[in-house]
């Protein structure tokens, strides 16, 4: 895995340097913006975000040729799936998928939140719109590790419109859920026998 350690500065809107209490999930994102790169996701974490006073970040930035950026520490809080928006399907602000994997960090969420538990990571897209192999490739690579690191398994892996319905986060996944699946089987395959899935 190709990671470049570059922490975002830590200030009330992207790093807060609070602890994670633990982590439940892996959770993926997409850059929305086609062509943008890893390093400009980082800028807008790092000098939009605290200028705009716009809540946003996640743990890695993953770039179209799959070098991954770490822009906030594995055991700190960021900010990439947290809601107020009530989720369509169930009437709640956060789905059922999200309710069961997180419990009480679901539960009242003007005083918690799943960013509490678990890891972000924002994959970016090509000027088309999707996910290049290389960029599905690192991300496979960095979820096994990051589930492996944490004591989870294949089935704690989510995406955003998992944990809130109503965002089409990330688009490529929402618009064909296969994909993911496929993701989720060769994140399985690199885990190894414990962890397969049927695929």
């Amino acid at each position: 895995m190709n990671i470049i350690e570059k922490f975002l500065t830590v200030n009330a809107y992207s790093r807060s340097g609070r602890r994670l209490a633990e982590c439940r999930a892996v959770i993926l994102h997409y850059v929305g913006i086609p062509g943008q790169r890893a390093a400009a996701t980082w800028g807008f974490f790092e000098r939009d975000c605290p200028r705009d006073r716009h809540f946003s970040s996640a743990h890695y930035i993953i770039d179209l040729d799959g070098v991954m950026y770490h822009a906030v520490p594995d055991n700190e809080v960021a900010y990439h799936c947290g809601s107020s928006e009530i989720d369509p399907a169930t009437g709640r602000i956060y789905t059922d998928w999200a309710r069961g994997k997180f419990g009480h960090f679901v539960s009242d969420p003007t005083k918690n939140s799943p960013n509490n538990c678990t890891i972000g990571v924002e994959l970016c897209i090509d000027k088309n719109g999707n996910f290049t192999p290389e960029t599905v490739a690192a991300a496979v690579e960095l979820a096994a590790k990051l589930l492996e690191e944490n004591h989870l398994n294949t089935e704690d892996i989510g995406h955003h419109q998992k944990v809130v319905g109503w965002k089409d986060c990330p688009l490529p996944w929402v618009k064909n859920p296969a994909l993911f699946d496929e993701l989720k089987c060769e994140v399985s395959n690199k885990m190894g026998a414990k962890n397969q899935l049927p695929c």
